[in-house]
């Protein structure tokens, strides 16, 4: 990957976006049904709850090709990682800027980054993170 990015950086945004949707950060939140509302033949009446699943949306097959895949030649736009709607994370085009920025620098100076022990991830039902993900970082030749 760090090649490609070499090669077309404009890629890192496309990378930062597709890592999004792939690994969404968050995975559950839930809403409050303000009026009677019927999705996909289930009616959900007002006050009740909705859990949605930020990471099974984000790997949808009907909605992407292959999803399981970290593939950097799709157009992720469209994921739900960031929200939707007027629940959008208004902090998500800073993200997206301070991530290339990043990427870009790390192309440069990065041949591969290497596990260098066993990841462990932070157990919790709405953020997906890690407690730890040990790494090696080679240099670009």
């Amino acid at each position: 990957m760090w090649q490609r990015l070499r090669e077309r950086p404009e890629l890192a945004r496309v990378a930062f976006d597709e890592a999004v949707r792939w690994q969404s950060s968050v995975q559950t939140f839930f809403r409050t049904a303000t009026t009677d509302v019927d999705i996909a033949g289930t009616r959900i009446s007002a006050g009740g709850k909705i859990l949605m699943f930020l990471g099974s949306a984000n790997r949808d097959p009907d909605r992407w090709a292959d999803p399981d895949r970290f593939d950097l030649t799709r157009d992720p736009s469209g994921h739900v990682g960031f929200g939707m709607g007027i629940h959008q994370c208004v902090g998500q085009h800073v993200a997206r800027l301070e991530a290339e920025a990043l990427l870009t620098a790390l192309a440069s100076r990065v041949g591969q980054l290497a596990l260098a022990g066993e990841p462990r991830r932070h157990l919790n039902n709405t953020p997906r993170s890690w407690s730890a993900l040990p790494v090696r970082v080679l240099p670009a030749d």
